[in-house]
């Protein structure tokens, strides 16, 4: 039973850095001071001003990079329900699929089921996970909360402090580092390649 076909062209860790670091040097270059525009560009600011658009701006980049990989984080972990949803009979026999397998309903659309509640606390419940991987599935709502607020346009206030340093695009490749190591070749991915 094949559910989805899946992107041979979806953006890996690695694509996502790439274009991270590209960006970047694009805004340190503009507001490089030895830029040749750089006096035109900023004739009426103060050096006080220039730096906080400077901020403002890796900050952006930033929020927008650690987007990209929670887009990844959530894709790993749909293609895990997926690949066990198609498993045969004789395949991954373990409770997590069990699970997975009781709760599909054929007319439901893959994207219609819950990633906290269908498929993490799936995980949660029926994968016996140990506490580093119980401490990431615990952490991971938060993260998607913050998803979910960049995906919608940002139109309401995020209701966390310092989500800027707590939701930013290293502290993201730190989470997909631990997702890594915590699971430890658990998730089902098709070599999707949780690694950069």
């Amino acid at each position: 039973m094949k559910l989805v076909d899946f992107n041979p062209d979806k953006p890996k860790p690695i694509d996502i850095e790439r274009w991270y670091r590209m960006s970047k040097n694009c805004i340190d270059n503009y507001f490089d001071k030895s830029n040749p525009t750089y006096e035109e560009r900023f004739l009426f600011k103060s050096e006080e001003e220039v730096n906080r658009l400077h901020k403002d701006e890796l900050d952006e980049l930033s929020l927008k990079a650690s987007f990209f990989v929670m887009t990844y984080i959530e894709s790993l972990f749909r293609t895990d329900f997926v690949l066990r949803l198609e498993s045969g009979s004789g395949k991954w026999k373990d409770q997590l699929t069990r699970h997975f397998k009781e709760v599909y309903v054929p007319t439901k659309k893959m994207y219609q089921y819950s990633l906290v509640e269908d498929i993490i606390g799936g995980w949660k419940t029926y994968s016996f996970p140990t506490k580093e991987m119980m401490d990431i599935l615990n952490t991971l709502p938060q993260y998607f909360d913050f998803r979910n607020w960049m995906a919608h346009g940002r139109y309401w206030v995020f209701k966390e402090d310092n989500y800027q340093r707590k939701y930013n695009y290293e502290q993201m490749v730190i989470m997909l580092g631990k997702i890594e190591r915590g699971f430890n070749n658990k998730l089902k991915t098709k070599n999707f390649g949780v690694a950069p």
